[in-house]
């Protein structure tokens, strides 16, 4: 059906200003050639004027956590305290990455029903091995407490935003 559109495009616009001395059959053939040339060209090098039928692009899933999860997180006050050298309960949040006191993770995420929260794989190093969780990481109490729930086993870990 697009084809017989496109003929019929091509032929009232490509003809349009022709004399009248052309038969039914060279109109056709003129017509049948512009198809044929307009559909072996390659991407991007297609007639202007012509429509082009494309398939849909489906969006990349992001994989990296949402821009409200970055910043320096603590689970006491004392953990914001850039001052001190014993700040365990220290979570910072930068991209893809989420740095511990002794351990590191890479965050790629597997979905979330918003930009507030997500369920990542988390891809852990340090203490001198290496592990993989699953977990909810979720804004609460308008972007300045961080919940971050492992899914096995169930725990939840309660940060506030230094």
């Amino acid at each position: 059906m697009i084809r017989y559109f496109l003929i019929g495009l091509l032929a009232a616009t490509t003809l349009g200003g022709c004399s009248g001395n052309t038969s039914e059959a060279d109109k056709d053939a003129q017509a049948e050639a512009a198809v044929a040339r307009v559909e072996t060209a390659p991407p991007g090098k297609v007639a202007p004027g012509l429509p082009v039928t494309t398939a849909p692009v489906k969006a990349p899933v992001a994989t990296a956590l949402p821009p409200a999860f970055e910043g320096h997180w603590g689970m006491r006050p004392a953990d914001c305290d850039i001052s001190r050298a014993d700040t365990k309960g220290l979570l910072i949040v930068k991209g893809d990455t989420l740095t511990f006191y002794e351990a590191t993770a890479t965050a790629k995420v597997i979905g979330g029903p918003s930009r507030y929260k997500v369920v990542a794989e988390l891809s852990y190093t340090g203490e001198g091995r290496e592990w993989q969780t699953r977990e909810t990481l979720e804004l609460t109490a308008a972007g300045t407490v961080l919940l971050r729930t492992g899914q096995s086993p169930a725990k939840t870990y309660r940060y506030e935003r230094c």
